[in-house]
């Protein structure tokens, strides 16, 4: 009987199961779920107290919380206050049923060694591997974003000579290039990486705001023939490349490498290198100057930098032969000859009047070593990997660039904010510096006693200047001549600086004369040019 009712049982319920079948094959079965939970009893909790304030410190860090904090590291975020705050407003998210945790929570709440542990785990899983893998997919992860990307990657193979290069440029690098191209500096920063025989050299130009890279190599060699293949590769890249002038501190590796890869280029050294190098020179104590001596020499080389022209230049430099030091020391006359008195035509001023005045120094090129190095600093003490510095050099460090760049170019044109009236229309579309400059000597213009202005002919002024002391010529070009000629005045700080003065804007108040904007844009200090890669 008791087989018989099972069976009766099992029939019963299969009958249910096909009644409850529908026309597609499904079934409408009730269904629940139950839970069992098992728990030990409290006397087997001999060895620790099972009171909440307690209990609470011997908690392990809550999974969501651990994946936040990995998620952070990865994104570059090593400050654990920023970490903690974060998590703090995240932890309501989480406990989504409204019920926050304990303040000693440590799940929640995990002190600062668990967090730095947490960081630690997710840097050395990340760095993890091979660095060759991860440069591949770096690369491929960068020519996704935008195809017209370029980058050159050779490891080194000792076997058969090939050296070491990685080379690399963004489409707007390219852009920016096209337009500011005419004038490019070259610098080579620090070793970088943790390769201790491979070296960082930034292509840099001078756009109307700021410095900013155009192109970037790494190289295992500091020569010229290392330069110039990567100097070739960029040509080829970029066939529209012809610069005017090149300008880098003394190495003459880059002089010589820019001189075999384009047109005749005219090699400029920095001020600031220059000035640098013989002021540290001179007071190195093994050479054995006292400091007049010292200082006489310096005076003479900086009188020979600063000459109006190349007689004057020359005239110091030939002053500097009949010192007490000249005739005592073959240091000094070794290293001058060497170095200085047969190269002038590349740090002296007289020697680059139609160079453009920014030249001068080379401090922007500095400032972007600067930001290099303070962007791998940021993520972290120690050499990177040659993968973890093309992800910092691209991801942060010319992205924040480039996103800088673009918004002033906004900021400063008529589409974002229109112009007030009193400001012409050649000073529209320009740097703010620039034209806050030229609006405070426009109102000097205006003030200028026109008695003092003396026309010539139609294009030719003479004028006075404000105390009398001397004259300054003024010309205008012709329409018909060549938009590279523009308004030109022989006083110091037009010839310094390369704007429209005050005696050119007198000129130009008091005879009617306006200022054409193409020529204005054609200055190579403030191009006109809208920076079109943005």
């Amino acid at each position: 009987m008791g087989v018989n009712r099972k069976k009766s049982a099992r029939a019963s319920s299969s009958a249910k199961i096909m009644a409850s079948k529908n026309s597609d094959g499904s079934y409408n079965l009730p269904w629940k779920s139950v839970f069992f939970v098992e728990l030990p009893l409290h006397g087997a909790h001999e060895n620790h107290s099972l009171s909440s304030e307690v209990a609470g410190f011997s908690q392990r860090v809550n999974y969501d919380v651990k994946r936040e904090f990995k998620e952070m590291e990865a994104m570059g975020v090593k400050d654990i206050d920023i970490l903690r705050a974060f998590i703090a407003k995240a932890t309501k998210n989480i406990c989504s049923n409204g019920v926050q945790p304990p303040l000693n929570s440590r799940a929640f709440d995990p002190p600062d060694k668990d967090i730095y542990n947490i960081l630690q785990a997710a840097k050395k899983a990340r760095e993890s591997g091979n660095d060759e893998d991860k440069l591949t997919e770096t690369l491929n992860t960068y020519c996704l974003r935008d195809p017209e990307n370029k980058y050159i990657y050779r490891p080194a193979n000792r076997a058969t000579g090939v050296k070491f290069l990685f080379m690399s440029q963004e489409k707007w690098q390219k852009d920016l290039l096209e337009i500011y191209g005419d004038v490019i500096l070259i610098d080579s920063t620090f070793n970088t990486t943790d390769k201790r025989n491979q070296y960082l050299f930034l292509v840099v130009v001078r756009t109307r705001l700021d410095y900013q890279v155009v192109a970037q190599f790494l190289v295992e060699n500091q020569d010229s023939a290392t330069i110039s293949e990567a100097l070739n590769i960029l040509k080829t890249w970029n066939p529209f490349l012809k610069p005017k002038f090149v300008v880098s501190d003394y190495a003459e590796a880059i002089h010589n490498a820019a001189k075999e890869c384009f047109d005749d280029p005219q090699i400029l050294l920095c001020s600031f290198h220059r000035e640098k190098a013989w002021t540290d020179w001179m007071r190195t104590h093994d050479h054995g100057f006292s400091d007049d001596e010292q200082q006489n020499i310096l005076t003479l080389l900086r009188q020979a930098a600063n000459a109006s022209s190349t007689e004057e230049t020359k005239c110091h430099l030939e002053a500097i032969t009949r010192t007490g030091p000249w005739q005592r020391s073959q240091q000094l006359r070794h290293w001058l000859r060497s170095r200085w008195l047969y190269s002038a035509k590349i740090w002296a001023l007289s020697y680059r009047r139609k160079a453009p005045p920014f030249l001068n120094s080379n401090n922007g090129v500095e400032s972007l070593n600067a930001g290099v190095k303070g962007t791998l600093k940021k993520a972290g003490t120690g050499r990177k990997s040659f993968s973890k510095l093309v992800t910092l050099f691209h991801g942060k460090f010319l992205e924040k660039k480039k996103r800088k760049h673009r918004e002033e170019s906004i900021r400063m044109t008529s589409a974002y904010r229109k112009y007030a009236a009193d400001i012409p229309e050649w000073l529209h579309n320009r740097p703010p510096r620039f034209v806050r400059r030229m609006m405070r000597t426009l109102e000097v213009a205006s003030e200028y006693p026109q008695h003092k202005v003396l026309c010539i002919s139609s294009r030719d002024f003479c004028v006075q200047s404000q105390n009398g002391e001397g004259h300054y010529s003024v010309q205008f070009p012709s329409r018909t001549q060549p938009l590279d000629e523009t308004e030109t005045c022989d006083c110091p700080f037009s010839v310094k600086n390369r704007f429209p003065c005050k005696h050119l804007l007198a000129v130009c108040a008091g005879y009617g004369i306006r200022l054409q904007p193409l020529r204005i844009m054609k200055s190579l200090h403030e191009r006109g040019r809208t920076d079109s890669c943005f």
